[in-house]
């Protein structure tokens, strides 16, 4: 049996094995082996200054800290048959320098440590997801600038809507994208405060300084309230929901990719490395990396959910059922970090299909609120327009032709002010450069918008 930060008040010192297995936490939080590392440095550190070790104690327990950062950096550090992390951290010490480590805990509890250690795990996950956040952007601007000129039918309600390019429609993307970052930077704000001192609940009546702590670790801010401080899991809520977004804009890209690259639609293929085949169909291309990326975002979902359904109704302050707020914390950090990075990968090998795209944009249809904005320019009310080109729509579809199948004569008949220029409406390259709004599919504003992205985004687009 492993030895334990707690025991003088239990006669007996060996649990129940059935019962260690249930409590221990091990197994999800030695991924904090770094973090309780580093912390247990600096409280180290802090102790010494407080005069609660000689210099002599504190040099023998750093050195034994700095073996054990090794062996974490190596991954050679056992941590099989530990309560807890700390549990495991606490004795490799006391292996090392038995009498110093006594020492080791003095003025800290497990209640805060777990909190700290999460709070950095959490501060050095939003680095490393914004990193890959920014990469996907790259990758997705690069696409945008490769296919600056391809015009796609845009669409409404999955029904052919307007012409828009579809280099539009991936800064579409990359606009999602910038709001989950900030979300996650938010996010980042709120976990960046140092909970040490705050001890198990009431703080400590030892002279803790709690401000050197805090400034070693990086941390912006310290808790104002001991009570709050161990109980706290909304910066965990709060990062899981970041991530929730993200998954969930991930699954809705994916959603546009697949229904893109099927046949029923053909506007681009997705390279061979993010595809996968059919173990009976031979012909089959299957587009499996984006389906699972759509999938997994329900485990997010799920993952949020789990969190609400776990604080809702803990009384103050620390309760052991915090203890499942780690491991759907840590699965949606590293299921968003993959997703992330396949993504910039696949988005790498997107090729267009041009003429597929070209031949949907030949059902005429499509420009229909470009012919009423023509009538709306010659002077009609908008819903007048709007009733004159449903009209000819309406004509045209029972007849089954196109617009342009009409003589000018007879678009006349549905309204006068419709002259010989109005077939010069009927082509995508005319609809999107006629568009004149801010952030709309105007080729010279997508083109800036690019041009924009890639300055703030920096460095090279895939």
């Amino acid at each position: 049996m492993t030895a334990k930060l707690w025991g003088g008040r239990f006669e007996k010192k060996d649990m129940d094995a059935r019962v260690m297995r249930f409590t221990s936490s091990i197994d999800i939080d030695k991924v904090l082996a770094e973090y309780d590392c580093l912390s247990s440095k600096v409280h180290v550190e802090m102790l010494s200054r407080r005069g609660f070790i000689s210099e002599a104690e504190k040099k023998e327990l750093l050195g034994a800290l700095d073996e054990l950062s090794s062996e974490i950096e190596q991954g050679t550090f056992q941590t099989q048959g530990y309560e807890d992390i700390h549990s495991a951290v606490q004795d490799y010490v006391a292996k090392k320098a038995p009498a110093p480590a006594k020492k080791m805990h003095t003025g800290r509890s497990r209640n805060e440590q777990v909190v700290n250690d999460v709070r950095l795990y959490c501060r050095d996950s939003v680095a490393r997801v914004k990193g890959l956040i920014v990469e996907l952007q790259r990758s997705l601007t690069g696409l945008a600038e490769r296919t600056a000129d391809v015009i796609i039918p845009g669409y409404t309600h999955l029904n052919r809507a307007q012409p828009v390019l579809f280099a539009h429609l991936v800064i579409a993307y990359v606009e999602m994208l910038q709001r989950d970052l900030d979300r996650l930077e938010d996010a980042g704000r709120r976990a960046d405060v140092s909970v040490m001192g705050s001890g198990a609940i009431a703080g400590s009546a030892l002279e803790l300084d709690r401000r050197f702590t805090a400034e070693k670790l990086g941390f912006k801010n310290i808790s104002a309230n001991s009570i709050d401080a161990v109980s706290d899991r909304d910066f965990i809520a709060e990062l899981v929901a970041a991530l929730c977004f993200m998954a969930v804009h991930l699954s809705r890209i994916c959603e546009d990719l697949i229904l893109y690259s099927t046949a029923e639609f053909g506007f681009l293929e997705i390279g061979a490395d993010y595809c996968t085949g059919s173990s009976l169909m031979p012909q089959k291309r299957n587009p499996d990396v984006l389906e699972l990326v759509r999938g997994k975002s329900s485990g997010l979902i799920s993952a949020l959910n789990s969190l609400f359904i776990l604080l809702k109704g803990l009384p103050q302050s620390y309760n052991r059922d915090l203890q499942e707020d780690k491991k759907p914390l840590f699965e949606s950090v590293e299921t968003v970090s993959a997703e992330l990075e396949i993504m910039a990968g696949l988005v790498s090998t997107i090729s267009l299909k041009k003429e597929t795209a070209a031949k949907a944009l030949e059902d005429e249809f499509i420009y229909a609120t470009d012919l009423a904005e023509y009538l709306v320019r010659k002077g009609a009310a908008f819903k007048d327009a709007h009733d004159i080109i449903g009209n000819i729509v309406r004509h045209c579809a029972e007849k089954d032709i196109n617009i342009s199948d009409l003589s000018i004569s007879e678009l006349k008949g549905f309204s006068e002010k419709l002259e010989e220029d109005v077939y010069g409406l009927l082509n995508p390259e005319t609809s999107v450069a006629n568009k004149k709004t801010p952030g709309s599919t105007n080729p010279e504003l997508v083109k800036k918008a690019i041009a924009g992205w890639k300055r703030k985004l920096g460095g090279r687009s895939s």
